[in-house]
This record gives C-alpha cells, sequence and structure tokens, in this order.
C-alpha cells in the first residue's frame, strides 16, 4: 500500500481521539481509554509533530497542559485525567515512574518544534519539582531509579527495580532540558545515567565488573555470553534477563545504546519479523508466570504471546522502527512500516493496541491511538527525516 494513503488513515484515526483537552488513549469508550494519558499523549504528540499537522499539534499542546495542570505537589505527573469527571490518577495498582519523563520529553520536543519557550518558563518551578523527585527515587544514589512492579507502561508486565525503559527515559528528560533550559547540572546527571546504562545493563565484557549488582551480573555474563541488547532489568535478588524492545529502541534513538546495528541484526535474525513488547514469551510452566497471572485490574490479558506478555505493539514497533531509520537507513525502515500499516489495517483500519506473536489476530482495544502514532511517527521520518532531536 502506497506510504502515504495509509499515513492518512492513521492521521484520521489520531483525529477521531483528539479533544479539546488533548489526545485519548482510543477513540472507544473502553475500560479507561478515554481519558488524557501522559505517555499515550506524548507518543502521539511526537506523532503530531514528526507530521508537521498543525491541529494535531495544537492537540498536543492541550495535552501537555492538561497533564501539567494536574502536577501533585510532590511532582508526579498525572497518569491519566478523567476529562467527564475531573479525577486524575497518579498511578493504579502502584505508582507510574514513566509518566515525569515522557511529560518532560514532550515538552521539551514540542518547545523545540514551535519555539513557544514561554511554556519551560510557566512550567519552570515544575519541571524542577518533577526531576527532585525522580532524584528521590534514585534511593542509593548510584544512578538510577527503582521502579515498583506496575510503575511503568507495562503496568501489568513482571519488571520492577531497576527497569532499563525508566532510565533511558530519565537521561532523555534531563538531556533535552539541560540543553534547552541552559542547566549544565542536568546534562551532567545526564551523562552519569547513561554511564549508569552501561555499567548494568550492558553484557560485555569491558563492564562485567561495574554496576550495582555485580555477582548477579556475573552470573548472567556467565550464563548468556556477551549481547548486543542491554538487559531489561534487575533488582536486589538478580537480574530480570528479558529483552525489553522499546527500552533498546529508545537507548537506540537517543543515541546512547553500545551497539545500536549489532542489536537490530540480532532482532531481524532470532526474533523475526516483529519485535514483541518483550521476549522471551513466558509460558504458564514458567517461574515468572506466578508475576503475571494476579497482576491485572480489569482482565487478565498476558497470556502467552499476548499484551505485554510477547504481545505485538504497532507502537512498540513504530519506535524500533525509527531507530532501523536512525542507524540502518530508509529501506529497513520502510520494511518495518509496511508491517505495521499491514497491522493496522486489519478489520478495516481497526488500529488495534496489540496482536498475537503466533496467530497476528488481534487482542487489545480497537481503536487505540499511538498505534496510529507508531505509524505517522515512522512513515514520517521516512517521508521527510527525524529531525525531532536534532
Amino acid at each position: 500500500m502506497d506510504i502515504q494513503v495509509a499515513k492518512e488513515k492513521a492521521l484520521n484515526m489520531m483525529r477521531s481521539a483528539s479533544h479539546q483537552m488533548g489526545f485519548l488513549a482510543s477513540a472507544l469508550p473502553k475500560d479507561n481509554y478515554q481519558r488524557v494519558w501522559a505517555r499515550d499523549g506524548v507518543i502521539t504528540g511526537m506523532a503530531a509533530l514528526s507530521s508537521r499537522e498543525e491541529d494535531l499539534i495544537d492537540t498536543f499542546r492541550q495535552t501537555l497542559i492538561t497533564l501539567g495542570n494536574h502536577i501533585s505537589p510532590q511532582g508526579h505527573i498525572p497518569s491519566n485525567v478523567d476529562l467527564d469527571s475531573g479525577n486524575v490518577s497518579y498511578g493504579g495498582l502502584a505508582g507510574r515512574a514513566d509518566t515525569g519523563s515522557w511529560w518532560l520529553i514532550g515538552l521539551c520536543l514540542y518547545v523545540k518544534y514551535t519555539g513557544e519557550k514561554h511554556l519551560l518558563d510557566r512550567f519552570e518551578n515544575d519541571i524542577e519539582q518533577v526531576l527532585s523527585l525522580y532524584q528521590a527515587w534514585e534511593y542509593n544514589n548510584r544512578g538510577l531509579v527503582y521502579v515498583p512492579l506496575a510503575g511503568d507502561w507495562a503496568d501489568e508486565y513482571i519488571l520492577h527495580g531497576y527497569v532499563l525503559y525508566d532510565q533511558v527515559l530519565r537521561y532523555a528528560a534531563l538531556r533535552l532540558c539541560g540543553s534547552l533550559m541552559e542547566r549544565p547540572q542536568w546534562l551532567e546527571k545526564s551523562e552519569a545515567i547513561k554511564l549508569a546504562i552501561y555499567q548494568n545493563y550492558y553484557l560485555h565484557q569491558d563492564w562485567e565488573s561495574s554496576g550495582v549488582h555485580v555477582e548477579a551480573k556475573k552470573r548472567l555474563m556467565e550464563e548468556k555470553g556477551p549481547q548486543p541488547y542491554l538487559i531489561a532489568s534487575f533488582h536486589p535478588a538478580g537480574y530480570q534477563p528479558y529483552v525489553d524492545f522499546l527500552g533498546n529502541a529508545l537507548a537506540m534513538i537517543f543515541k546512547i545504546h553500545p551497539e545500536p546495528e549489532n542489536c537490530l541484526n540480532w532482532a531481524q535474525k532470532e526474533i523475526g519479523v516483529f519485535t514483541p513488547a518483550f521476549h522471551p514469551t513466558i509460558y504458564r510452566d514458567d517461574k515468572d508466570f506466578h508475576l503475571l497471572e494476579n497482576n491485572f485490574r480489569f482482565e487478565f490479558r498476558n497470556k502467552p504471546n499476548e499484551f505485554h506478555n510477547g504481545g505485538i505493539w504497532p507502537m512498540v514497533n513504530g519506535f524500533w522502527g525509527l531507530a532501523a531509520f536512525i542507524h540502518k537507513g530508509k529501506a529497513e525502515a520502510e520494511f518495518i512500516c509496511n508491517n505495521i500499516t499491514q497491522l493496522n489495517k486489519l478489520n478495516d483500519w481497526e488500529f488495534n493496541e496489540c496482536f498475537n506473536r503466533k496467530t497476528f489476530h488481534p487482542c487489545g482495544v480497537p481503536k487505540c491511538t499511538w498505534s496510529a502514532a507508531g505509524q505517522v511517527m515512522l512513515s514520517s521520518a521516512i517521508q521527510k527525516g527525524f529531525y525531532l532531536l536534532d
């Protein structure tokens, strides 16, 4: 299918989920999806910026303001804001460790694109409070925030402790804020986080004896040997040796991944056409399945090869394709973009949230805004280049 025709379908999907207060997570009234969410809204907003569509960029602005107007006194960015009741959620079964970073990243990228630096002045105290809260979550002052189970986008998955994805987001937030607001101490802190990522998540002989949990890392190195991807998480009881494809993609996009091309090649060879949210899939007989089976609020969705447990997300693949565009070129990105489009167009352009890894049957919420956003962000990069981080 022509990339522009498919992109128009995705842009219209994003428009159908646009509200005067910001982007909704879905155009359908399913569970709590018709709210303004931090991570969904910013990811959709990044797609809006990449598309250069002024109406969508304006909706992104409203998303950032809606979230910014509901920051807690301690610096918590809302997980979501219910536009009907006015209720604000800062998390469900646990608080959310990623919302602050996403809001800061989104605010900075919006300001870079529009030049509206007065928004940074308007929210300056809030920005400082958010970053101070992250420092408080760095309980041992060793460069990494500690994330509870169910504490970020993978809120029904098993990761907890020092989660890679949350460290990468914090790095990016500090880097962007430090640059735009001319705060050298934030830039210095971002470099310390980058070093901590290498020391703790990179399985390479040069870093084998470094990090917070050296003995656990050495045991993992003995078991797995050097790997081109960054490990998903660890905690005091050891490493959780899964591959987090969103965390690795973001590390590549923000250019702090130690082996981006090797990581992309490894996934192409070992994983296949689509990258799942996490790998490997956890089956009922696996020791970690007990962490999955009761970790949900509405219904159990982490069946093997679905949802976070090995499911295929157009949003995740959009970021993966963007990483491929940056580090391997246009042809690789076009292949991934076409695959995302084939998923999004199922059931007359349903834009489902996620798909079964084996059957490719939809297994998430239809009319999911960030499924369209993943396609738009990648197709816009292919057509016009990715300039947001220049």
